[in-house]
């Protein structure tokens, strides 16, 4: 299978490291992109013109100013927005372990959360669904409403708040989740006696 990610972590660098030192250093395996230093986290970024290049360098020891360090791919950015999904009008008895059963019937998921009242502990009636693939996210939203617990709930696509365009109107009501560190929005809005 072919290589595609042309971006590296470096991990357990010294405080003394710099843009240059890794660029000199990385560019002996290819053409260098982009760097990034987090010294006092230990921590750089490595990205490669061609990802091929990436591949050939993780295959080698690095040693920079005197320390060995460990090179692996970084992590590719998803797009969170497009696998996950919000569940409204759930039933307040559900448990954790109900509501991810029932979504795990539509193939493998990253996350599922039944959003809690900090103070009463009791669901608020909706929670979120993150798959692994946007393919099941979108088999699940096939069908708006869903039964769970012998009650209708209703299913709907989140958008992370950067690509929201202002209507004019205000945002709709949003979700800040602390795993992705991003807001989501949310087109639902309880209507009293419907659920």
């Amino acid at each position: 299978m072919e290589f595609t990610n042309p971006k590296l972590v470096i991990n357990g660098i010294s405080t003394e490291m710099n843009e240059m030192i890794l660029r000199r250093h990385f560019s002996a395996y290819g053409e260098v992109k982009h760097v990034v230093v987090y010294a006092k986290k230990s921590i750089a970024f490595v990205t490669f013109v061609d990802p091929s290049k990436a591949q050939i360098s993780l295959q080698q020891q690095h040693i920079i100013l005197g320390r060995k360090v460990e090179v692996r791919p970084a992590k590719p950015k998803v797009e969170i927005g497009k696998r996950k999904i919000f569940v409204g009008g759930l039933p307040r008895s559900i448990t954790d372990e109900e509501f991810k059963g029932y979504f795990e019937k539509f193939r493998s998921i990253v996350d599922a959360v039944v959003i809690h009242d900090k103070e009463t502990k009791r669901s608020r009636g909706f929670g979120f669904v993150t798959y692994e693939a946007e393919e099941s996210a979108n088999l699940v939203l096939r069908t708006n409403f869903h039964l769970l617990n012998n009650k209708r709930v209703e299913v709907k696509k989140v958008t992370p708040r950067k690509e929201m365009v202002p209507t004019g109107f205000g945002f709709p009501p949003y979700y800040y989740d602390p795993y992705y560190q991003t807001y989501f929005y949310v087109f639902w809005v309880p209507i009293p006696g419907f659920y």
